[in-house]
């Protein structure tokens, strides 16, 4: 019985749909179903039960679940007593180094905290998307890529025989705006809704990259702001008139509203209506490698931060 399929496990009792949690775990459904049926036929007993309005936990599998989660927690426990204090790995490994993208470098930060609890035994480094990729299908599983996928990139990732994705958040591209904006009214967004109305976008190479795809049908005609300080982006929206817009992503402006020195009061974000806007953020690991103990502490601890410190955010945007 291996941890990850006890995670496997959890998920698949927090969605109540096998379709649900293997879209969140980026696996195959048949891989999903493969694992619990591993489970149920390594204990001889039924811990689920499958309909077509989803799954339901049989009253052994409501016990097996209690014990599971439990269990998860205290290997996490574990693994952080063991490298509590430990600032190189076993016989004098170097310290992790964190290769990050973009946006993956811009959720690592999102809190000094988080930052601190790695500080001891990893290192960062932000490169470009492609380069990760590469370092990923080479890797010996002692480093890591924390990297943010597109909805352009994601197939290639998913189809890539020598990597494998595991995600860690979700996140929108949209835009930030006033409250009073009639905009602001809407769920989401279409893209001919902003073709013409002054807006501000980060100037950063990938995420200008990521803009002009989005936007290849309906260019946008009135850019103003060129800038990659997410605070300069909010400033804009706030001295402008009700009808400017500064690109942003969902869990970006949630992190932002958190901040009590980012000026968020008075505005919104929406996202926009294209499924291509959608972003997955979260680690790319070599397909055939195991990874070591110390890049598998980094990874948990980041799962249990953001599960501490930013409930709320996975509550409001549930994409």
């Amino acid at each position: 019985m291996q941890i990850e399929s006890l995670r496997y496990f959890i998920e698949l009792a927090r969605t109540g749909s096998f379709y649900g949690a293997a879209k969140n775990l980026l696996i195959s459904q048949q891989g999903l179903n493969k694992a619990i049926t591993s489970l149920e036929s390594e204990l001889g007993l039924k811990l689920v039960e499958r309909s077509r309005r989803g799954v339901r936990l049989t009253s052994d599998g409501e016990v097996f679940l209690k014990h599971a989660t439990r269990i998860v927690g205290d290997h996490a426990s574990m693994v952080d007593e063991l490298l509590e204090g430990r600032f190189e790995g076993p016989e004098g490994e170097e310290p992790i180094t964190l290769y990050v993208s973009y946006y993956g470098a811009e959720t690592a930060v999102s809190n000094t905290s988080y930052i601190g609890l790695l500080a001891g035994n990893s290192s960062y480094l932000e490169e470009p998307y492609d380069k990760l990729v590469q370092r990923a299908t080479v890797s010996d599983g002692s480093d890591l890529c924390y990297v943010d996928i597109h909805a352009r990139a994601l197939p290639g990732i998913l189809q890539n025989p020598n990597v494998r994705f595991e995600p860690i958040l979700k996140t929108k591209f949209g835009f930030v705006c006033h409250e009073e904006s009639e905009l602001a009214r809407e769920t989401a967004l279409h893209r001919t809704d902003l073709v013409k109305l002054p807006v501000a976008l980060n100037a950063h190479r990938e995420m200008t990259q990521l803009a002009e795809w989005l936007f290849r049908d309906h260019p946008l005609e009135n850019v103003r702001l060129r800038v990659t300080n997410p605070r300069m982006l909010l400033e804009y929206v706030h001295v402008s008139e009700f009808d400017s817009f500064a690109a942003f992503d969902s869990f970006g402006f949630f992190v932002s509203q958190l901040d009590a020195n980012m000026p968020t009061g008075g505005l919104k974000f929406v996202p926009l209506s294209t499924p291509e806007a959608m972003c997955q953020v979260g680690f790319l690991y070599p397909r055939h490698r195991k990874l070591s103990l110390h890049a598998q502490h980094c990874v948990d601890v980041l799962k249990r931060f953001l599960a501490e410190n930013c409930g709320a955010y996975f509550e409001k945007y549930d994409f």
